[in-house]
């Protein structure tokens, strides 16, 4: 019996089944998996070198923007060029093409001008370099050329780089540091008058806009959205031809919009703007004209505040430079009755200023100067000198001599009693006579005209530093050149006033009579013994005489000032005072020693009245100093308010005693924005 065969034994063995080919296609398979792993590593080790040379690309074209920002200096794109090839030379990956200048683009960074990104391109007109930009384009080798799927890549980099300046600002501040209720009539008659109506603003208000800062960037942009012409849009604005009223209200929206401003402050400027709206002439202002900023300033360079009271005064006063309107108000003067005071601003003030000192260092007057003014202002009070405290003792002194001087006359004049004798003899029935001596004594009416011209005072910066230890701003600062008028400029206060405001142009002034010397035709009756003279036929100083005249200048002073570490932009300004005498002191001493009463020569011709103006002088050698001193003690109240009171505080024109306030800001250096 066979015994059964075992299945298990059987089987076959998978390894002894197998066929050479099957083996053979495995072995492709797994070299295959290999292979393709392999690869892929490269590939991606390919796309890891692309990664790294892209990131060396943009790394070299952000170092270069930078490097070319820096190098731009002030509108030196040749110089930034060169800078940017030389830094990129240094960071690009060898093997590749260096750098070329076409690569390297100088341009302008604005984003609100330019709003689509990156914001860059070529300046508008007037506008300076101030970014650069880097393009790197490159195709780089592959590491494996051969492999499928893989092909030359091009890498670009792009980069834009904003230079950073220093920024310098000057400010010019008004004197005014307080008002009471003395004052603030003055302010409401002079600010109100200027923009053509009539203004009631109490002390508090005026007070309130005195205590009151405003942010120009702020109020710059606040400005550009009531206008409709956006944020950021600097040039613009400061462009723009705008009403007084549109002014103010963005000067309410600017505080409102800070929420910490005063409502007594809002009250006082919805007053102001009310005037100037309903006012017949609404000049049309630029804020640039008050408010110097350079060219395609950024917002660094307008971060700094400004006294609200000192920015609306300056608007008020560029209104009145444009409408021409002569402002007449009351000026109360101690000790004496109140005088009509008429004002008129010449050219208006510049408040402050923004730019880039390195511009400014290289021209201090271009286009480019940081520079600040004083308004210039003309000043006219006309006074009856009746109403004048000493008066009485001027003529009493002219008096005290006349007893003298008229026989001296008389005697030069022909006018003794021989002549006498002739008119009696010669006159039997009647007869006239011509050229007969009328001697008067400050003849009415007696009008006395003052009037001041102040020309601006003024500072522009010259030099700066910005070494970190010791940084400095210097200015060349200009005191305000004067010129006092003391006399006639009219036959009538309304022709004086005519006169002294027609133009630009410096009026004349004539003396006042003090002692007129003239004639007139006389008709004598029976005898020589009554006889009357016509008026109309009197010839002023026919002999001479003496007047009141002064034409004093106060000749401006400039000065070198130096601010040692001065506050950054974003902080209050230091202000420095020109080392000057008050020009109060100046005008009172100069009067002092001026005599102030000037012979007038006679208008006869030939005969003994040639002789009347040497003998008048020599009879009144002493009451012209009595005259000296009683009409220095005389003017001295009218000049000490008319200075100090209307043109230092009220319009802000400090004379002598000009304060600039400097601040400088030394950012540097390059920041890249894409």
């Amino acid at each position: 019996m066979k015994a059964p065969i075992s299945t298990h034994s059987r089987r076959p063995n998978r390894a002894t089944l197998a066929s050479p080919n099957r083996t053979r296609g495995s072995i492709i398979i797994n070299t295959a998996i290999a292979l393709s792993l392999i690869v892929i590593t490269l590939i991606g080790t390919q796309i890891g070198f692309l990664y790294y040379m892209k990131r060396e690309f943009q790394k070299t074209a952000d170092l270069a923007a930078l490097a070319g920002a820096q190098g731009l200096g002030t509108n030196n794109c040749a110089a930034a060029t060169a800078a940017a090839i030389a830094n990129a030379a240094q960071n690009l990956p060898g093997g590749l093409p260096p750098v070329a200048a076409d690569s390297i683009v100088c341009g302008r960074w604005d984003p609100a001008l330019k709003p689509t990104a990156p914001h860059f391109g070529a300046p508008d007109a007037g506008q300076k370099f101030n970014a650069v930009r880097v393009t790197i384009s490159r195709t780089p080798a592959l590491l494996l050329p051969g492999i499928s799927g893989s092909p030359a890549q091009q890498i670009t980099a792009d980069a834009v780089a904003i230079q950073q300046s220093p920024r310098a600002n000057l400010t010019i501040r008004s004197t005014l540091v307080t008002v009471d209720s003395t004052k603030s009539p003055l302010l409401n008659a002079v600010v109100g008058g200027m923009l053509g109506g009539s203004l009631n603003v109490d002390a508090v208000g005026w007070n309130g806009l005195i205590n009151t800062n405003l942010q120009l960037l702020t109020y710059i942009d606040q400005l550009g959205v009531n206008l409709g012409i956006g944020v950021g849009k600097y040039d613009q604005v400061l462009g723009t031809s705008v009403s007084v009223g549109t002014l103010i209200q963005a000067m309410v929206d600017a505080l409102q919009q800070g929420g910490n401003t005063a409502q007594v402050v809002i009250d006082a400027l919805n007053l102001i703007k009310l005037t100037a709206n309903a006012a017949s002439a609404q000049p049309l202002l630029k804020l640039g004209d008050l408010l110097g900023v350079q060219t395609g300033s950024d917002a660094a360079g307008l971060t700094t505040d400004i006294q609200l009271f000192q920015l609306l005064q300056g608007v008020v006063q560029a209104a009145n430079g444009k409408n021409g309107l002569v402002v007449t108000a009351t000026l109360p003067l101690a000790g004496l009755a109140s005088v009509t005071t008429n004002v008129k601003v010449i050219e208006p003030p510049q408040l402050s200023a923004t730019g880039d000192p390195r511009l400014a260092k290289l021209n201090p007057t271009g286009p480019d100067k940081i520079y600040v003014r004083t308004a210039q202002v003309r000043a006219l009070i006309s006074i009856d000198l009746p109403v004048l405290n000493g008066i009485t003792d001027l003529v009493n002194a002219v008096n005290a001599a006349l007893a003298p001087v008229t026989d001296l006359l008389n005697n030069l004049l022909s006018l003794n009693l021989l002549a006498l004798l002739q008119n009696i003899l010669g006159c039997p029935v009647g007869c006239t006579r011509n050229n007969v001596t009328d001697i008067r004594i400050l003849p009415a009416p007696v009008r006395l005209d003052i009037s001041l011209d102040a020309g601006g005072g003024a500072s522009m910066v010259t030099d700066y530093s910005c070494v970190a230890s010791a940084t400095s701003l210097t200015t060349q600062t200009t005191t305000s050149v004067a010129t006092l008028r003391i006399g006639s400029l009219g036959a009538t206060a309304a022709i004086a006033k005519a006169n002294a405001f027609s133009s630009s142009a410096l009026p004349t002034v004539s003396p006042v009579p003090v002692i007129d010397i003239g004639s007139q035709t006389c008709h004598f009756g029976l005898l020589g013994l009554f006889g009357s003279c016509d008026a109309a036929t009197r010839k002023p100083f026919y002999g001479g005489g003496l007047g009141l005249k002064a034409d004093v200048p106060v000749a401006a002073s400039t000065q070198s000032q130096f601010f040692a570490n001065p506050p950054t932009l974003d902080q209050a300004p230091a202000y420095l005072a020109i080392a000057t005498q008050n020009i109060v002191d100046s005008l009172s001493n100069t009067l002092k020693a001026l005599n102030l009463l000037i012979v007038i020569p006679p208008t006869a011709l030939g005969g003994g009245l040639s002789n009347v103006l040497s003998g008048l002088t020599g009879a009144l050698s002493g009451v012209i100093n009595i005259l000296i001193g009683v009409i220095s003690g005389v003017l001295s109240p009218l000049l000490d308010p008319l200075l100090n009171t209307l043109l230092s505080n009220v319009l802000g024109a400090n004379l002598a005693q000009t304060e600039v306030g400097g601040r400088l800001s030394c950012s540097s250096g390059a920041e890249l924005v894409y």
